[in-house]
């Protein structure tokens, strides 16, 4: 699985038949923040580091964490790629993160609230936490996969069901409970995308901002 996400990932998924969608819901993460200013920021499962081109606000250091990266290595004097489990976020201390990202992540974990409840650690007493949550299994996301992206994947000699089912191992219902039960005392953003207001089957995600 390794070698999909170093040697496909990128063209198929962030640059292939969802491109225009996917560039859009990176934007919407960044849109009205509460602020303009968040001093850390930690990006879980960043992969290939796509999201920092949208940002919108400014930062003292931006770590960029995955499991498929290996070691530490520092980019620059506030930019950081780093071995990280989402699952237990050991190297960053209680109240330490201002700022958590995190890009279709939460689908992939086995233990989704573990994570969840990491995050809530290391936040920061004013921190945000923005979340893409995929509304697998949506009809809408369905037919789309169906149409377009089977066929991408076909192309590249994948089989995009196979891939599917053993990475997205948590759908979107469980996850919007997880999300809503660990921040409770958070005040929770949600919108749906593309349609707003609309059931999470005729939606392909949801963008979470969450924050005190």
């Amino acid at each position: 699985m390794k070698n999909y996400y170093r040697d496909h990932y990128q063209g198929l998924i962030q640059e292939g038949s969802g491109k225009f969608f996917s560039n859009y819901v990176h934007k919407i993460m960044e849109m009205n923040l509460p602020r303009n200013f968040y001093p850390k920021v930690l990006e879980l499962g960043a992969l290939n580091g796509l999201h920092k081109q949208y940002l919108t606000h400014k930062f003292d250091v931006y770590y960029e964490t995955d499991i498929l990266i290996e070691g530490t290595t520092k980019i620059s004097n506030n930019y950081i790629k780093k071995f990280q489990d989402a699952e237990n976020l050991n190297e960053f201390k209680d109240d330490s993160i201002d700022r958590v990202i995190a890009t279709c992540m939460l689908s992939h974990l086995k233990n989704p609230e573990v994570c969840l409840e990491e995050i809530k650690r290391i936040l920061s007493n004013d921190g945000l936490v923005t979340l893409w949550v995929s509304n697998d299994p949506s009809i809408l996301l369905r037919i789309f996969q169906n149409i377009f992206r089977k066929n991408d994947f076909k192309r590249s000699g994948l089989d995009y069901d196979s891939i599917q089912y053993r990475e997205h191992l948590t759908y979107f219902t469980r996850l919007n409970f997880l999300i809503h039960d660990v921040f409770q005392d958070f005040k929770i953003q949600r919108k749906e995308l593309p349609f707003r207001k609309f059931w999470y089957h005729l939606n392909f995600v949801s963008v979470y901002q969450i924050h005190k």
